[in-house]
């Protein structure tokens, strides 16, 4: 009987091969760490929830404890082991006095006992939130003992949260982030209320997050806008006091960044 050949692969046809397998590593590789990062900025997300958890439980059962301590795990009490970023991510905490911590990954972001944020920006709109539910909850009485007045305004909600949540000044803009806007100087992230909506919720139609180096000037050059979560920035100057009648004060705003050519921050 005649043998029945084997055919082998010719030179070309196994660079073909290889070529597809490349292109096909090239496709999947980059997936696979995306999903990976994923992964660990959800599993990151959730240490730090967890944390906030175990803190409001302590606060509740009238036996408070440290945001510093749950972090360390002092002596073992709060968890399994000791709270970790799983991309190596240093874990700090502030605390925000009546509203609760903030626990922030130095590589994916920040959680406050208000919500998920995504940092300085949000947790400041945040404790205007809370301010105004504090304000809002009060006797007319306590209002007065509390905030100094019965009457809210822009000034006495910012300096109600300057104080209880900053310890009395602004956090300061990451000096990098000034650098990229062309500025110099000290920055220092502030918020601004519509006075024309005074007594209503605090939203993002209705706040301004902005960075100035004067802290009693609502005429500013540097603007977070909370839909892309970035900073812009651009010539000139902004005036973030709202016209008469204006209801909502972000559109405003934004109208006058888009006129005046203003860029994210990058």
């Amino acid at each position: 009987m005649r043998k029945q050949e084997k055919r082998g692969f010719t030179l070309i046809e196994l660079i073909v091969v290889v070529a597809i397998l490349v292109a096909l590593l090239l496709i999947l590789v980059p997936r696979l760490t995306g999903f990976t990062s994923t992964a660990a900025e959800v599993q990151c997300q959730q240490t730090r929830q967890k944390v906030i958890e175990i803190y409001s439980i302590y606060q509740i059962k009238g036996t408070p404890v440290s945001g510093e301590d749950l972090l360390a795990n002092k002596d073992d009490l709060y968890f399994a082991s000791k709270p970790k970023c799983a991309s190596g991510g240093e874990l700090t905490t502030k605390d925000l006095g009546e509203f609760g911590i903030a626990i922030t990954c130095s590589k994916h972001g920040t959680s406050s006992s208000s919500g998920i944020v995504d940092g300085k920006e949000t947790i400041m709109a945040n404790s205007l939130i809370e301010a105004l539910k504090i304000y809002q909850g009060l006797s007319i009485d306590d209002k007065k003992k509390e905030f100094g007045t019965d009457h809210l305004s822009n000034d006495i909600l910012r300096n109600y949260v300057k104080n209880k949540v900053y310890g009395g000044q602004w956090p300061e803009m990451d000096k990098e982030l000034v650098k990229k806007a062309k500025k110099s100087g000290d920055y220092y992230i502030q918020a601004f209320y519509n006075n024309n909506e005074i007594n209503s919720e605090v939203t993002e139609s209705n706040t301004i997050i902005y960075a100035s180096k004067n802290t009693s000037s609502y005429y500013v050059d540097m603007i977070y806008n909370p839909e892309d979560k970035k900073w812009y920035s651009g010539k000139g100057g902004i005036s973030i006091v709202p016209a008469k009648g204006t209801k909502n004060l972000w559109e405003e705003v934004k109208g006058k960044m888009t006129a005046l050519g203003w860029k994210p921050v990058e």
